[in-house]
């Protein structure tokens, strides 16, 4: 039988991987704000979080007070992507790592929960009050978090995916 925490770690690599679906499939509709794939792709960070820290033994009930995950565990992630790639391909990514840090903090911050002390209001999901007293709108805002483009977004969304799946297959063995 397989640990409670384990399940858990499984359960919430199978919803990261449902919400990163999700986003693939509306980043496929140009049309659409881009609050709404920033959402699924904030969701399924999160969940991956979760999942990698259940995986390690963290009480699945300590980790449901909390949207705060992203910034501090999705570097160690992908750290070990890389590491577990290391003997494929020989490069230094160090660079990549460090813009991993810095977008996945500005990830986090999209959840409305995560607000930095009410310094970034602005979330994916709920509208808020702009520094000039304006109420903003998510799907008419600007999120200047283009992952599309940007190298290290690639790999970022990459070791998502495969963290994901090495998470649910630990469970199938």
């Amino acid at each position: 039988m397989i640990s409670d925490t384990l399940q858990w770690s499984i359960a919430y690599a199978r919803q990261s991987l449902a919400d990163m679906r999700a986003r693939a499939a509306l980043l496929e509709h140009s049309e659409l704000p881009e609050c709404q794939q920033l959402h699924f792709l904030q969701m399924g960070c999160e969940k991956l979080c979760k999942a990698y820290l259940c995986g390690r033994g963290v009480d699945p009930v300590a980790l449901r007070g909390s949207h705060a995950y992203i910034g501090s565990t999705m570097p160690i992630i992908v750290r070990q992507h890389f590491a577990r790639e290391a003997r494929k391909v020989r490069v230094d990514r160090t660079w990549v790592i460090r813009a991993i840090g810095t977008l996945a903090r500005k990830i986090e911050l999209l959840s409305p929960a995560v607000n930095d002390a009410g310094r970034s209001p602005a979330n994916c999901e709920y509208p808020w009050t702009g520094a000039d007293g304006t109420v903003r709108v998510p799907a008419e805002y600007d999120f200047k978090l283009d992952l599309l483009h940007d190298g290290a977004g690639h790999h970022l969304v990459k070791a998502l995916y495969t963290t994901a799946e090495e998470l649910i297959r630990s469970g199938a063995g």
